[in-house]
């Protein structure tokens, strides 16, 4: 009988000895290929051929001017270091007038080091004011048309959380904005999880998460490029600022978040690359550009990408970015509605949501404007 014990013991210890190496095995394997995941629904969408094509007019403006242009009730606003006395050109729309240069660049107590314009506007009464982000400094700063400083917030505390400070953001009420939060580097390829923090400057802390893609590692044959350019996008927020917005360069995908419930739809074409797509070092043919919208609508440009020659071969990039002219029109519920074609080669777009009308810039820094109301009848 204690032969048989004896017996009995050793097969149960054998037995618990290969579970055990079972489960290391499988906690040790799911620890090192651990892969990107979207936390939300995705829509694949088939786009129609047909393009309704805009007819605009060219928008006159008086002086010099270049850079991003941002448009808010009439005003056209260009994001440029062409002269020395500001960093914001403030013109008319309408009489292409310039009304001002506001935000002087420098070290002192009312200049900016580094400003970052995210066409964030706000209206009050007749005065329009326009948010902007002095990012060395992990300061926000309201600033009126004249270039007075209207409201200051410092976010250095939002570090603690993401140690690139507050990049693109939004603001959602006296004591919360909601930050873009960028991937960066945990071990040597791994990254930590994209999405938005809604951060309370008032407590210096944040108080809510969205995360759209879990944390990944990045591919060891991946060399040259930031993980976190593959999630990079533009956004904007709905006007009632219950939803935002974000079209993706790389992906072409455009993700809308609900801010109430934290839900995610994701609205992709059938052929839009994956990660897996452009870590395998396909070149991405299409993708998005830029993003603005309204109450209503979301408008989406689209650039392709065309191989580098002699000509541009002072780009760093093997793939150079070609504007497409077609602007992909979404509502707030993820429903693609149409596509408009513009003819000239447009880099950027900028939307007027007062207005309703639609700015274009071309690289020559041609603006086109195109009356928009149409689509709200």
């Amino acid at each position: 009988m204690l032969f048989i014990t004896i017996k009995q013991n050793t097969k149960c210890m054998k037995t618990i000895k290969c579970l055990i190496f079972l489960m290391l095995i499988l906690s040790t394997s799911c620890g090192r290929t651990q892969k990107l995941e979207f936390f939300g629904e995705t829509v694949i969408v088939d786009y129609p051929k047909r393009m309704d094509t805009l007819s605009g007019h060219i928008v006159v403006l008086e002086g010099e001017y270049t850079g991003l242009l941002f448009a808010y009730d009439g005003m056209l606003v260009f994001a440029s270091d062409l002269h020395p006395d500001g960093w914001l050109y403030l013109y008319s729309a309408e009489t292409g007038k310039r009304i001002n240069a506001i935000v002087q660049r420098g070290n002192g107590p009312d200049e900016f080091v580094n400003p970052q314009l995210w066409s964030r506007f706000e209206k009050d009464s007749n005065e329009i004011y326009i948010w902007i982000n002095d990012l060395p400094r992990n300061n926000l700063v309201l600033l009126n048309t004249q270039g007075e400083r209207v409201r200051e917030i410092n976010t250095s505390k939002f570090k603690s959380t993401n140690p690139y400070g507050v990049g693109a953001f939004h603001m959602l009420n006296d004591s919360l904005l909601l930050a873009h939060v960028q991937p960066w580097r945990i071990f040597e390829n791994r990254f930590t999880a994209s999405g938005e923090h809604v951060f309370n400057y008032q407590l210096g802390k944040t108080v809510r998460t969205y995360m759209f893609y879990s944390e990944y590692e990045s591919p060891n044959n991946v060399h040259g490029v930031s993980p976190g350019n593959y999630l990079t996008s533009n956004s904007t927020m709905k006007p009632d600022k219950t939803k935002l917005a974000t079209a993706m360069f790389n992906l072409k995908r455009l993700n809308i978040l609900d801010i109430e419930s934290g839900k995610i739809k994701s609205i992709a074409t059938t052929d839009a690359p994956d990660l897996n797509h452009l870590w395998s070092g396909k070149p991405v043919v299409e993708h998005y550009r830029g993003i603005k919208s309204d109450e209503r609508y979301i408008y989406v440009i689209e650039s392709t990408r065309a191989k580098r020659t002699e000509i541009n071969a002072i780009y760093w990039s093997e793939y150079l970015s070609k504007p497409s002219g077609r602007i992909f029109v979404f509502d707030w519920g993820g429903n693609f509605v149409r596509i408009l074609y513009v003819e000239e080669d447009v880099v950027w777009i900028t939307f007027d949501p007062i207005r309703r009308i639609l700015y274009s810039k071309t690289d020559c820094e041609i603006v086109r404007a195109y009356d928009l109301n149409f689509l709200y009848k």
